[in-house]
């Protein structure tokens, strides 16, 4: 980083890479149903999107539609996720008053997961055909409180933001700067660019998705504004999809011994920070003969040296966090 005689931030070099686990080669020693366990794990915050974006692809592979319950289902834990994920973000630009309550609402929706997988953080709820398990007796009915606190925070976190004029002209990405890096998501929205792969209408979200209007600065303030815009959209979502939710199955049966066909296989989704693709190729065998994923996370951050040219030392906190990362005391 090069500094231009005082704290501003001059040009930066950021290089990333160096915690790399190796995650695609353990996805490829295991089998198409026991890699998805692993697949949650890829992003804590949005840990069941991890789990979509394998799942899809195997499915799409072997033409297997899921059940209409499961994709039902899972639609709505897609947007529980993405409320999950955006709020621990914008507990950045929270009061203290409005952090409490915001980290109130998180532990609900951990809590929720409890309920219904077992696990607070990885639910490893999807399989290939569907879902492991169905919702509880009166799960969905209970999950309706903390949507209505999802929906109050909001309001408050707004109201946050617009008390304050430090996130604004700070770090434009403009959409031309987003196309050549590659970002989507609410990053991408912020600077009237709107990839938004719902759209398209996978899973359930041709019945039930529910647009955030783009901004247009493509400044931190307006990618925290799209973030909280879209815990309002989810919130709305996921109560249309509980009114809608077909009773059946909510697994398809399939052989024990499972094949994909050969090929290259890809699916791509809309995780809470953008588009998360999945490659797949397989050679007829038990397991996959390669797995790649394409995180939004790590494509915004390819952005981060662009992002903070122009700000100074102090704002790199604010910029990293309105890319969708958080800095650790390693990182510091």
């Amino acid at each position: 980083m090069e500094l231009d005689g005082s704290d501003r931030i001059a040009c930066a070099d950021v290089t990333s890479g160096f915690g790399h686990r190796g995650a695609e080669k353990l996805f490829e020693v295991r089998d198409y149903r026991a890699m998805i366990m692993l697949a949650d794990r890829h992003d804590w915050l949005a840990a069941f999107s991890g789990e979509l974006s394998l799942t899809l692809t195997v499915e799409n592979a072997m033409r297997l539609t899921s059940t209409p319950r499961s994709t039902m289902l899972r639609t709505l834990l897609a947007e529980l996720s993405r409320i999950h994920s955006h709020l621990a973000f914008l507990s950045y630009i929270a009061d203290e008053a409005t952090a409490a309550r915001l980290w109130a609402v998180v532990e609900s929706i951990r809590m929720a997961m409890l309920d219904w997988a077992g696990n607070r953080v990885h639910p490893m709820l999807n399989r290939v055909g569907g879902l492991a398990s169905n919702a509880p007796e009166g799960w969905i009915d209970r999950l309706e409180q903390t949507l209505d606190d999802a929906a109050r925070v909001a309001a408050e976190l707004r109201a946050c933001l617009a008390a304050t004029t430090r996130f604004r002209g700070l770090a434009v990405l403009d959409s031309k700067a987003c196309l050549g890096h590659g970002l989507s998501g609410p990053v991408a929205r912020a600077a009237g660019l709107d990839l938004d792969r719902r759209a398209t209408g996978y899973l359930a979200y041709g019945e039930i998705f529910r647009p955030v209007q783009p901004r247009e600065a493509g400044d931190a303030e307006s990618r925290f504004a799209v973030l909280i815009d879209e815990v309002g959209t989810s919130v709305d979502m996921i109560r249309m999809a509980g009114r809608r939710l077909p009773e059946g199955e909510i697994s398809t049966r399939l052989s024990r011994r499972l094949k994909v066909p050969e090929g290259e296989h890809t699916t791509d989704i809309e995780a809470p920070w953008g588009i998360a693709s999945c490659l797949m190729v397989s050679r007829g065998g038990q397991t996959p003969w390669r797995v790649a994923l394409r995180t939004p996370s790590f494509a915004n951050l390819s952005a981060l040296g662009l992002a903070l040219e122009g700000a100074t030392t102090a704002d790199i906190p604010d910029v990293v966090a309105s890319l969708g990362y958080t800095i650790g005391d390693a990182d510091k």
